[in-house]
């Protein structure tokens, strides 16, 4: 018996409230990206938006006739940050509610596969003193049925890329 055939099974054996929980609380098929909180929590991602990290420099015009500038890295005046969008679930529990602190680093995973045989990463982002800055939530709209989202944004204190993630297991 093959996966999606237990996987079909079990869902005509279940009830409704059950089918819910399943469906609203871990979607799996087709994500390319999710994101594991406090290391317990994986969170299946609809989008990654873009996430930068610039440093702020003086300028030092050097003196004389001479063409040389001198760049002197200033002290960080705003905060690194990075936003994902997710679909609102049922879950009682959200571990990145605004405001929290998160002790453990989020770690972003890019994944290549496109469906459940083949998730390997592709790439992992590394963000570290994370704390969750502000949450902006989809529109809602009785005329156009949807699934809710919600916008999360998350300040950093730094980042670590880890390229190539499937050549330290072996590709298979």
């Amino acid at each position: 018996m093959s996966f999606i055939d237990s996987a079909a099974n079990a869902i005509s054996s279940a009830s409704d409230a059950t089918i819910g929980k399943l469906y609203l609380g871990s979607p799996v098929v087709n994500y390319h990206y999710s994101m594991l909180v406090e290391a317990v929590y994986n969170i299946p991602l609809r989008s990654v938006r873009a996430f930068t990290k610039n440093n702020n420099y003086e300028r030092i015009q050097e003196g004389g006739v001479n063409d040389y500038v001198t760049l002197k890295r200033m002290p960080i005046t705003e905060m690194f940050t990075f936003q994902v969008e997710r679909y609102i679930t049922s879950a009682i529990l959200d571990p990145l509610s605004n405001g929290s602190e998160l002790t453990l680093p989020i770690i972003l995973n890019v994944m290549k596969g496109t469906n459940l045989t083949d998730n390997r990463n592709a790439r992992m982002y590394i963000f570290s003193g994370c704390t969750v800055t502000g949450k902006e939530y989809g529109e809602l709209n009785a005329e156009r049925s949807g699934l809710a989202t919600e916008v999360i944004t998350i300040a950093y204190r730094s980042l670590y890329v880890v390229p190539n993630v499937l050549s330290l297991g072996g590709d298979r």
